[in-house]
């Protein structure tokens, strides 16, 4: 099925305008963290100075973990080494409050070469600037209207906005195919005999500040599924509370009134860019 949608030009250029603004710049105050000679996140000046006060004492736990006064420095281990001080520094930081929306759950900090370095709470990547990764998926009709999930008031984070009808991030040991799968299923009811019309389309990595403490770093593996006409999304793990369809007329002005979350907004843009028509309205 080839979709195609007419926008104005307008409208063109404040969709990319939403995208090319998603990856933004860190505080000039927070202190890099380096891992291999490489910066691989950045943590706020006062996280820098309780893990400089912790670091500080004459008896600790840390032998990977290294603080100056303007740097975090993580030596090359081995993943569980470096995990297991990771995770103590990561605890004490939530006992001074540091971080938040703690999930217990892990994500995988992976190297360039694609090898885990690590693993550390989903909460604490925000803590620390890491990038984490995830998957959103477009879940699109036959008839070109979208479906969009309303997100739970109970969940800890975007309570009530908008996301793509399937999204979450990548757990650690996960892959990006079983990911998606697994996410597609518990969020959207999503079976195996669907997935023949499920379309792995690129990646976008976003980064912004999360004042005081945390920069949210992501890059975000992107899918479309293309459902029946007649086919009805339906939640399995109550972190939706509902879903709609849309046309993109009405999309547009959700994602211009800030409706939906930042990272489905730029996921959703994305989609719509795509699927121009090679002649847009003036």
């Amino acid at each position: 099925m080839k979709l195609s949608y007419v926008i104005s030009d307008s409208t063109k250029s404040a969709l990319m305008e939403i995208i090319e603004t998603s990856y933004r710049s860190i505080p000039q105050n927070f202190a890099p963290v380096f891992y291999n000679n490489q910066v691989i996140g950045s943590i706020s000046p006062s996280c820098l100075m309780l893990i400089q006060e912790l670091l500080d004492q004459d008896q600790n736990e840390f032998f990977l973990i290294q603080v100056t006064k303007d740097a975090l420095i993580l030596s090359n281990a081995s993943s569980q080494e470096l995990s297991l001080e990771l995770k103590i520094l990561a605890e004490f930081l939530r006992s001074k409050k540091v971080f938040s929306h703690w999930r217990n759950e892990n994500f995988s900090f992976l190297r360039e070469d694609s090898h885990e370095a690590f693993q550390l709470e989903r909460a604490a990547f925000r803590g620390f600037g890491f990038i984490s990764h995830a998957v959103h998926v477009n879940g699109c009709s036959e008839d070109g209207l979208l479906w969009l999930a309303t997100r739970s008031d109970s969940k800890t984070v975007d309570p009530g906005l908008l996301d793509n009808m399937t999204a979450g991030g990548i757990s650690a040991l996960e892959t990006i195919q079983s990911s998606v799968i697994r996410e597609l299923w518990e969020e959207a009811g999503v079976t195996s005999n669907q997935l023949k019309n499920l379309y792995p389309i690129g990646s976008i990595e976003i980064r912004r500040p999360l004042p005081p403490n945390e920069v949210h770093h992501e890059r975000i593996f992107t899918f479309d599924l293309i459902v029946d006409d007649d086919w009805n999304p339906t939640n399995n793990d109550g972190e939706v509370h509902h879903f709609q369809k849309y046309d993109v007329e009405d999309i547009v002005s959700l994602i211009f009134e800030e409706k939906m979350t930042q990272d489905a907004a730029v996921v959703t843009a994305d989609f719509i860019l795509r699927n121009l028509k090679k002649e847009t309205l003036f």
